[in-house]
């Protein structure tokens, strides 16, 4: 008479009997990895690229500029539609640019992306902006910034970065200067 049931799961146990959880990650393919290591977690997108290598001005303005792009990009699939993920899991009533705002940040954030819109437009940066942001540059791409971050050095990747860095000033929350105000105590007094 043979053995009966399910046959054991083979792997290492602990001294009880149970089998011992081996966590396993996928890094990614190798050009993934070699992605990560040049650019961190900004490596699927050209503003995160961008930013990551330092493009987008200094420390402030470029954490300014890289947060305000993608807060437009955020704001303009929300409001018109874009391109965006949504978790098949997700039951919640799919929305349509017409229907009532949940609440009146929603109403802000719409008339902030308009008033945006048109300055872009007027000032002819919109382009510029949009090869940063949306969805058709996210492993490569726009070439332009591909150059410039392997090094090139062609005069008109540098004006196309000097529009698309305007594009990104219109969009970016403005920064405050903070200031220390120092008062001198008199104690004797």
């Amino acid at each position: 008479m043979g053995r009966k049931g399910r046959p054991r799961k083979e792997g290492k146990r602990h001294p009880n009997g149970k089998l011992v959880h081996v966590e396993r990650y996928d890094h990614g393919s190798d050009w993934v990895q070699a992605q990560v290591a040049k650019y961190g977690t900004h490596y699927n997108t050209p503003l995160g690229r961008a930013y990551a290598a330092g493009l987008l001005g200094d420390e402030a303005l470029a954490a300014d500029r890289y947060m305000g792009g993608k807060r437009f990009a955020r704001v303009y699939n929300r409001v018109c539609g874009g391109e965006t993920y949504r978790c098949p899991l997700d039951r919640t009533p799919r929305g349509s640019v017409g229907e009532m705002e949940a609440s009146e940040y929603d109403s802000q954030d719409r008339d902030w992306l308009f008033t945006v819109m048109d300055a872009l437009d007027v000032g002819g940066l919109r382009p510029w902006l949009d090869q940063l942001i949306f969805r058709y540059h996210i492993d490569v791409g726009p070439s332009w910034l591909d150059r410039l971050l392997s090094g090139g050095k062609d005069p008109c990747d540098q004006r196309i970065l000097t529009a698309a860095l305007a594009a990104l000033d219109v969009v970016a929350p403005a920064s405050r200067k903070s200031t220390i105000v120092s008062q001198h105590w008199d104690h004797a007094a």
